[in-house]
């Protein structure tokens, strides 16, 4: 079987793998090592933006897209929405608010509590 019929739309992953492992020789790894890597990071900064997501705000029609873009489009999806959040969050020029602890000097906050 050739690659070009390996890629042909309609063949799921499954069938992908295994046609890679019926041609690999016998006591090789099925799967090369640089995708591997890849569905690590991709998994990775998958987790890390859905996280991001779920800890921000998002004007209505924006948060359905972000999620979408960071899913779909596996590595640089997840990445453009660090960058539009970054950029976002220091045009905003807001600094974030202190909680009590940091307010405080050590010992007043340990007599507080």
């Amino acid at each position: 079987m050739s690659a070009a019929e390996v890629l042909t739309p309609g063949i799921l992953a499954a069938e992908v793998l295994t046609l890679l492992a019926e041609q690999a020789p016998p006591g090789s790894p099925v799967v090369p090592w640089w995708l591997r890597i890849g569905v690590l990071v991709y998994g990775a900064l998958l987790v890390a933006a859905l996280m991001i997501y779920a800890q921000t705000r998002h004007q209505r029609p924006w948060g359905v897209l972000w999620v979408l873009i960071i899913a779909f489009v596996p590595i640089v999806g997840a990445i453009s929405y660090f960058i539009a959040q970054t950029l976002t969050h220091r045009r905003g020029g807001q600094r974030p608010t202190k909680g009590r602890a940091e307010r405080l000097p050590p010992e007043d906050f340990t007599d507080q509590r």
